[in-house]
């Protein structure tokens, strides 16, 4: 399932915009004067997606209509409902809730009322909410302050927002309100966020923390770490898969039937490997002293053909282990070392992101320039950080990026689509940003007179 098309109706009481999306290309983009609602739009699709209920009902629309490429569409909007709580406050007699229709092509419409939860319907210790919610930092008795937006949020606000972090059987009727047919559109199109504040992330490593609450520091710092995170996890399933066919080699070479691969067959594919450790020895998860030498095994002959068809197989199995994770490490360095001016960028499987200048210096990711960084943190959430048919929402992809730069992202754009697969939404001030692409764009203009 993907998204086709969005319309949003009285945006602010005043905007109505229809989105076609570009489905051939995977990449549309809005652009238009300020205050047209290109970034709600964004948290719009956002909230709806992630469950981000009170962003949602903050933002004034009258009706936001999304039509999948199945022919279904999805409608979400409010209605106003007396707060029985608030009868004897004038100010506060209705009470807004969200409601979401499901139509599909000769089926029933399905509707859904998302329910606010309040303070009366929980029946836990609250300490669990501290526990449960990251980036949450109580500064009161049932007030907390939202560290990645600074928000100051109360406990209401706290559970509008976050109960679907909270434990299962903590909210048992509120969940089972949630139909599965909602819950099957969100699994069908997951939605991620790049917002304009991305140089800054939480760490939860205790690297950089001396308590138990979450620490701000650079994104490309946390990425770093995570990047070597994720290459000692690849070592670490490379190790078993190597235990488990070097344990069972003997027995499998045994039972193997003669080899009809010819002698150049084997040479061809001996030179493939070899290729494939050089790669995976420049990404970073391979050190050349701890591998065999593989031109030891060019002297083949009819005796050990077949001994070395068998190694030749369990070799490519085990070096497939690295193949995804290889393929968005070599983009990587292949974009940033275009990019970057007196610098280069390598892979320690230990360390991350190693920077080197013209003198051979190491540099630490952190002494990037704004604008290097920018381009490093985008480029790693798009590689790293997405799953397949995901849908990426992009606010302001040009900030702090050089003019150049920005009119390379599209191509750099696609490159990554080509290898992770998934649909972009761009909102952008910059004709830079979209260059040469206007066959791309979508326009949002005012209130037509």
């Amino acid at each position: 399932m993907r998204i086709k098309e969005i319309i949003v109706n009285k945006l602010f009481g005043l905007f109505d915009h229809k989105i076609p999306f570009k489905l051939a290309d995977r990449i549309t983009i809005m652009y238009g004067p300020n205050g047209v609602g290109k970034t709600v739009l964004l948290k719009m699709l956002n909230a709806i997606f992630n469950a981000h209920y009170r962003d949602l009902r903050q933002i004034p629309f009258k009706e936001l209509r999304i039509e999948f490429d199945d022919r279904s569409k999805l409608t979400v909007h409010k209605s106003n409902q007396r707060a029985e709580s608030d009868i004897n406050d004038p100010k506060r007699i209705m009470k807004q809730e969200l409601v979401f229709e499901l139509s599909r092509p000769r089926s029933k419409v399905l509707s859904y009322t998302v329910k606010k939860t309040s303070r009366r319907e929980i029946h836990f210790p609250l300490s669990i909410i501290d526990r449960e919610i990251n980036g949450l930092e109580r500064i009161g008795t049932e007030t907390w302050l939202f560290m990645p937006t600074q928000e100051k949020l109360t406990l209401d606000e706290v559970l509008d927002r976050f109960s679907n972090q909270l434990p299962l059987p903590l909210l048992k009727e509120k969940e089972k309100a949630e139909p599965e047919w909602l819950s099957e559109i969100r699994k069908a199109i997951p939605v991620r966020f790049i917002e304009t504040q991305r140089l800054l992330t939480f760490s939860y490593s205790r690297r950089h923390r001396d308590f138990e609450n979450p620490a701000m520091v650079p994104s490309v710092v946390n990425y770093s770490e995570e990047l070597a995170s994720a290459i000692q996890t690849k070592l670490a399933e490379y190790a078993t898969l190597s235990q488990s066919l070097d344990r069972t080699f003997p027995t499998r070479l045994v039972k193997s039937a003669s080899s009809n691969i010819t002698l150049e067959q084997l040479r061809t594919k001996l030179a493939a490997l070899e290729d494939k450790r050089s790669r995976l020895m420049a990404a970073g998860l391979l050190d050349k002293e701890k591998e065999i030498d593989f031109q030891e095994l060019q002297k083949i002959t009819e005796t050990n053909r077949n001994v070395l068809s068998v190694y030749i197989e369990d070799v490519g199995k085990k070096l497939s282990v690295f193949d995804e994770l290889t393929n968005k490490i070599d983009l990587l360095i292949k974009i940033i070392n275009s990019r970057f001016l007196y610098k280069k960028l390598s892979i320690d499987k230990k360390e991350g992101f190693i920077f080197r200048n013209e003198d051979g210096d190491i540099l630490q990711p952190s002494g990037l320039s704004s604008g290097e960084q920018h381009e490093l943190v985008l480029l790693y959430e798009l590689l790293f950080k997405v799953s397949r048919n995901t849908l990426i929402l992009i606010d302001e992809p040009e900030l702090s990026l050089h003019v150049v730069w920005q009119q390379q992202f599209l191509k750099d754009l696609k490159d990554i689509i080509d290898l992770a697969g998934f649909d972009v939404l761009i909102a952008t001030h910059s004709p830079q940003i979209i260059h040469d692409r206007w066959d791309l764009t979508v326009e949002l203009k005012g209130p037509q007179k």
